[in-house]
């Protein structure tokens, strides 16, 4: 593979964010996609930030809530081939309201909520199907 093909990406997370039998999604616009994709809340980690601190941020970045319970999932590499992105995934519960943070210029997010029970199919990247692969592996 040539060098030119290759992403150096910081990690990243994924959080499995679940109130009640609902799990909280966000819909925005992926370029790669061309188009809205359907996920669960996720983001890279920033310089020195842990990834628990990451996912907190992100929680509250892309959906206005905060958790009263983490606990980590397990991790896996989002495209080894030719990425360096290693993503960390969290579940979050008692969900509660907080001040939305600052979206990056580029996130144009709508906040979707599903019943759990339902059929997941809808979701479009491979990061939130191997998140929810870990969460429903948990139960």
């Amino acid at each position: 593979m040539a060098a030119s093909d290759r992403i150096e990406h910081p990690d990243s997370v994924a959080i499995v964010a679940v109130d009640g039998e609902e799990i909280v999604l966000v819909r925005q616009t992926r370029w790669g996609a061309r188009g809205k994709v359907l996920e669960i809340p996720s983001g890279k980690l920033e310089d020195g930030e842990t990834p628990p601190e990451a996912a907190a941020r992100e929680l509250a970045e892309e959906c206005a809530l905060g958790a009263h319970e983490w606990r980590e999932l397990g991790s896996f590499w989002a495209a080894p081939a030719y990425s360096t992105e290693y993503v960390h995934v969290f579940s979050a519960t008692g969900l509660y309201a907080v001040d939305p943070g600052v979206l990056d210029d580029d996130e144009d997010i709508e906040v979707e909520r599903r019943s759990l029970a339902a059929d997941l199919r809808g979701l479009e990247d491979a990061i939130s199907v191997g998140a929810i692969a870990l969460y429903r592996a948990q139960l």
